[in-house]
């Protein structure tokens, strides 16, 4: 699988939200397209900006047409799907876990320099509410 390699230390920041998910999902990757394959027009908006302001400093901007899809496959199994990036300031991965139609999202930061740390401060916000919506739509 090419892709993202994490890592070897644990993170240094993560969290996990849970949602039961409806009958017909059956692969991590499925729910994944559900809850962030395409992004409402609010998050899009939010991503724009957000690419607006840290490309002046020189962050990835990913572009968001379909999704996260510019994010790279770190691990893929019928239960886990996990994507990431890595980039100046932290390397970031998102797995989505779907076992007994319970699905959950979980972010993994690891910091790569003090301004990964500014910058969780400043989405930590958006990023639950961004996730608590994605998991509302696997409902």
């Amino acid at each position: 699988m090419s892709g993202l390699k994490r890592p070897s230390r644990p993170p240094d920041w993560s969290d996990t939200h849970r949602a039961e998910s409806r009958p017909g999902l059956i692969t991590a990757r499925a729910a994944y397209e559900v809850a962030l394959g395409t992004m409402p027009p609010w998050v899009r908006g939010a991503m724009s900006l957000r690419n607006r302001i840290v490309g002046i400093f020189g962050l990835a901007t990913p572009t968001l047409g379909r999704g996260m899809a510019d994010l790279l496959v770190v691990a893929e199994t019928p239960e886990a799907y996990e994507l990431g990036l890595e980039d100046r300031h932290l390397t970031f991965t998102l797995e989505t876990r779907l076992e007994d139609r319970t699905a959950s999202l979980t972010t993994r930061i690891w910091f790569n320099h003090w301004t990964g740390r500014l910058y969780l401060a400043v989405v930590l916000i958006p990023h639950k509410i961004i996730v608590r919506s994605a998991l509302r739509r696997l409902t």
